[in-house]
């Protein structure tokens, strides 16, 4: 059964054929996401790293001209305007650029530097679409208020990562879904494993419709662990849920109860900061093929 290359479904229809000079192609329509695909795709003449600065870039408000002249200047290369549009056209995102471009300009994404625990995290939002998307006042309200920092002695105490509760708790697995295909581009452009993480979340945070935060700082207190505190990878706020999401770059090799206690406290730190009720939280960790996914509020410690 052939899936949608863009979120995985599994009900795409023919939709034609493309006339190319060394045959035909066929072309497909998925009926979940409406995207038009056919399921090998012409190979750039351009690096993929100057493709996924393409498409940052025009996502963030950029014209085509203008991205045209800072790909010239940045990686001395000359790209036709029709490329880059041609780049950018499926993700998503695009539907709404125009309108978070007139509304915001260029002042789309706030960026501000912790060092936390002589950790450095560069926190950033997308301030169009928390506004858009996040329904949840409480969730606005803590992320704008970032912008003001955070006192850095909070997280002197136990980091949610460090944490390996054991945690009973259904997790849901899914294989080559969008998310999945949205990473794998973006890590076409890596050529460090150590820029893996920032480079996810710059593209997530720029060209994926869902995503608001990168790197959020949260802490709390809970009886028994005491102070809690972390950073969480990437927000998200779609149908009408929260999700706290971690780039594990080999997904299915984590230690479960470990990736689950980490995600499962930085839910719980974040409904605590915002208020949001924990029942509209999920949590989920992912790399560029597994995507594994659970309700917090479903957890439960073995220990209570």
């Amino acid at each position: 059964m052939i899936k949608c290359k863009f979120c995985g479904f599994g009900g795409v229809v023919k939709k034609g054929i493309r006339r190319l000079k060394k045959g035909n192609k066929q072309i497909y329509f998925c009926k979940n996401c409406e995207h038009k695909f056919s399921l090998s795709e012409r190979k750039s003449k351009f690096r993929n790293d100057v493709v996924i600065d393409a498409v940052n870039y025009y996502c963030l408000g950029y014209s085509g001209n203008e991205v045209v002249d800072i790909l010239k200047r940045k990686h001395e290369v000359s790209v036709g305007n029709s490329s880059v549009y041609n780049w950018c056209k499926n993700y998503p995102y695009l539907k709404i650029r125009d309108e978070m471009s007139k509304r915001y300009g260029r002042n789309l994404v706030f960026s501000k530097i912790f060092k936390h625990d002589n950790l450095v995290y560069n926190f950033r939002f997308h301030k169009g679409k928390l506004l858009r998307f996040g329904k949840f006042d409480g969730l606005k309200r803590f992320i704008f208020n970032l912008e003001k920092g955070v006192d850095s002695e909070k997280f002197d105490s136990a980091r949610c990562s460090q944490l390996k509760n054991n945690i009973d708790v259904n997790v849901t697995h899914n294989e080559n879904n969008f998310l999945n295909l949205f990473v794998g581009d973006a890590l076409k452009s890596c050529n460090s494993n150590k820029k893996r993480h920032s480079i996810v979340e710059k593209f997530m945070l720029c060209c994926d419709r869902d995503s608001v935060a990168v790197e959020v700082p949260v802490w709390y207190w809970e009886k028994g662990f005491g102070g809690i505190s972390g950073h969480i990878d990437i927000l998200q706020v779609k149908n009408g849920k929260v999700y706290v999401l971690d780039f594990k770059p080999n997904a299915n090799k984590e230690n479960f109860d470990a990736v689950v206690s980490q995600l499962f406290h930085y839910a719980r730190a974040l409904s605590f900061r915002t208020g949001v009720s924990l029942d509209n939280f999920r949590c989920g960790w992912f790399d560029w093929k597994d995507y594994f996914e659970f309700n917090p509020r479903e957890a439960r410690l073995r220990n209570e």
